[in-house]
């Protein structure tokens, strides 16, 4: 590469001549045959544009030989030439090349880096039209073919010289075969328009060994990127937006295009008398309408930078809820409107517990994860013209317009019951009063909110004065062994829910009736799977209708490994078709599914033969009649099916010796009661069901 580099410097000192061709000639091939070799040893991806160019790279050496043999040895004197439409060939072969390897750098078209480009295109094809073109329009000596033939030589260069723009303004790597290529390619539109103003202003390119030097040097350009190890990625996709160092230079370069055609029109009016001034005209139209298209590009992206910038500073930058200060301009708003229709307006304030206790322990990456969560199951259950903010930290403030305490406090529980990762929140609720400022609203919910805290967390307190009846209480998790019949070894936990000064019935058919059961269901599951023995099952409640909910089937996501679920259902309902592929959908999961409660209503049969549980739990009212033989004989048959499927008993509200040694007669497997434990935090289960 070094001696040939030299050889090309070298050309000037050989004398004129058939020698100096010939010289010309061989040095050609050999450039030829480097890129030939290189683009072969380095095998690039996405090769279709480099075959291409590599095409027209071999026309235009083609073209060279085909001259000189023309000229030595055929002495042809007409014009157009064989050889002409070889280099045209070329041309496009080039071209077709250099926008193939265009498309893969930069990915789908961008219409501002093909705006630049046409600018500088059509700037530069205004000069070339002027001085080159319409001379050549003139010459009386070409005929219609040579004029045309003539013509596209300018017309070639000037759309080799938009691609080029286009390829340097893509996105993509500046590596060195990028940089070769586009100097080689930059060097043959030189040496072009050199031979151009040459043969314009003197009528004969003369000696011509300088322009063979420059055509040369392109050649050996374009071999040595060709050559370079970084051929293979500079084909290759750049990022999906657009960089550039420094848009001054860009601008610089689109307003240098923008004067030419100016400057055309006072050169030529001083030189030639305004014979070019149609070309002059159309050209400024074009390049104006091309500049005009790029400044609406320009103010599209201004507009919508705008836009994003003003979503930013209206939103908390890691939730994406509102932040403080749209708080206050939704709030004042709010007010107003409040004041206007005469609608009730609520103000909520919420505060995570122990929201530091929970970074220290789980990392801020998780505690950042937790305050996505929440807001975004928070504003699912939020209705339009309903916000929530970002107050600061662990806090947040909710507006609620139209909505009075009672139904503020049926939406404030429910989104207690949705928040994330088993943390819970504290949260006060306050009216707000057209006689006094938006702000004393956010004062009284504060107050609240601590006097939420005080009572000791995980609930929603009303401002001092009102009320909207009772909230449900604070939910905790208790475990109660299920152990073996056989060896009283405990196998498996049920966790039950519990609320203080609440029986668990009422507490749930109260939030089924105020429509929040789903919730609170989801709610008590979330919470006992957080408690999930390392060994042994963990058996969790959930009612048939609740199963099939939103809340309860997020709750059971995931793998459910070392799970018993177990579904309740106190009335006469049989499991519809929702049900079954729910339960199907759980034991893919690896749950174990059993029927709760059985021996009560009158479905029972129908619930064990449609769900086919691998656990069945009798109800404690026939754990505590086995004295008579009718409920002896069916806890027999029960268990005597149960043998027969692979199925496995459990006996529930076993508190006696004798009630336990009368179920292992009959052959129950499984039990749990006072017996062998009361609900509370036991020691993980030594073995599992197995089932």
């Amino acid at each position: 590469m070094v001696g040939l580099s030299l050889a090309v410097l070298g050309y000037p000192l050989v004398p004129s001549g058939a020698s100096r061709d010939l010289v010309y000639d061989v040095l050609a091939c050999l450039c030829l045959g480097m890129a030939t070799w290189g683009l072969a040893r380095q095998q690039p991806g996405r090769r279709g544009g480099w075959a291409l160019l590599l095409g027209g790279f071999a026309a235009w050496v083609v073209g060279d030989l085909q001259f000189d043999v023309e000229q030595d040895l055929w002495h042809l004197a007409t014009y157009p030439a064989p050889s002409d439409a070889v280099y045209l060939v070329g041309y496009a072969l080039v071209a077709a090349g250099l926008l193939r390897i265009v498309r893969t750098r930069g990915g789908r078209a961008n219409l501002a880096l093909l705006l630049d480009a046409a600018i500088v295109a059509t700037g530069t094809a205004v000069v070339v039209g002027v001085f080159v073109i319409v001379p050549i329009s003139q010459d009386s000596s070409l005929d219609l073919g040579g004029k045309l033939v003539s013509s596209f030589y300018p017309v070639a260069d000037v759309l080799l010289l938009g691609i080029l723009v286009r390829m340097w303004a893509s996105p993509g790597g500046r590596t060195s075969a990028f940089r070769l290529l586009t100097a080689g390619l930059a060097t043959t539109l030189v040496a072009d328009g050199a031979w151009n103003v040459t043969v314009v202003v003197t009528g004969d390119a003369g000696d011509g060994a300088w322009l063979d030097v420059i055509w040369l040097v392109s050649y050996l350009l374009i071999a040595c990127a060709a050559c370079s190890g970084s051929v293979g990625q500079m084909s290759e996709p750049g990022p999906a937006a657009q960089v550039s160092a420094d848009p001054r230079r860009r601008m610089v370069a689109l307003t240098a295009s923008l004067l030419l055609p100016a400057v055309t029109l006072l050169v030529a009016g001083w030189t030639t008398g305004l014979s070019g001034w149609p070309v002059v005209a159309v050209g400024s139209l074009l390049l104006s309408g091309l500049v005009v298209a790029r400044m609406f590009g320009l103010l599209g992206v201004v507009r919508a930078q705008a836009v994003q910038l003003s979503a930013l500073a209206r939103s908390d930058s890691l939730t994406g809820a509102p932040n403080r200060r749209t708080w206050d301009h939704e709030l004042s708003r709010a007010c107003q409107a409040a004041r206007d229709s005469g609608e009730p307006l609520a103000v909520a304030l919420i505060d995570l517990d122990h929201f530091k206790r929970y970074n220290d322990t789980h990392g801020h990456l998780a505690g950042d994860l937790v305050l996505r969560e929440a807001t975004a199951a928070w504003t699912e259950l939020l209705s339009d013209g309903e916000v929530l903010a970002r107050f600061g930290g662990e806090e947040f403030a909710v507006l609620l317009p139209g909505t009075d305490l009672h139904e503020a406090r049926r939406l404030l529980q429910a989104m207690l019951l949705r928040t994330p990762s088993g943390q819970t929140f504290s949260a006060g609720v306050a009216l707000w009063s057209p006689a006094c400022d938006p702000a004393s609203a956010v004062a009284a919910a504060d107050d609240a909110l601590y006097a939420a805290k005080r009572a000791g967390r995980n609930r929603v307190h009303l401002a001092a004065g009102t009320s909207a009846g009772p909230l449900l209480p604070e939910l905790s998790i208790v475990l109660q062994p299920i152990v073996d019949l056989a060896t009283a070894v405990p196998v498996a936990v049920e966790a039950l829910s519990r609320f203080v000064g609440s029986d668990p019935v009422t507490v749930f058919r109260e939030a089924h009736e105020a429509g929040l059961g789903p919730d609170l269901e989801a709610a008590a599951i979330t919470a006992a799977l957080a408690q999930r023995p390392a060994t042994g099952l963990l058996s969790v409640n959930v009612g048939m209708v609740a199963l099939t909910s939103p809340q309860v089937r997020e709750a059971l996501a995931g793998d459910l490994t070392g799970v018993m679920v177990e579904i309740t259902e106190h009335h006469d309902t049989v499991p519809g078709a929702d049900v079954a592929r729910v339960v199907r959908g759980l034991r893919r999961r690896g749950a174990v599914i059993a029927v709760d409660d059985w021996g009560q209503g009158w479905s029972n049969l129908d619930r064990v033969l449609q769900l086919r549980p691998e656990v069945v739990k009798l109800d404690l009212s026939l754990v505590q009649a086995l004295d008579s033989p009718y409920q002896r004989a069916m806890v027999a048959s029960l268990t005597a099916w149960a043998d027969e499927v692979g199925a496995r008993i459990c006996a529930e509200g076993i508190e006696t010796d004798q009630q336990w040694h009368a179920l292992q007669a009959l052959g129950v497997h499984l039990g749990q009661g006072y017996l062998f434990g009361r609900p509370e935090r036991v020691a993980d289960p030594v073995d599992a069901v197995e089932v």
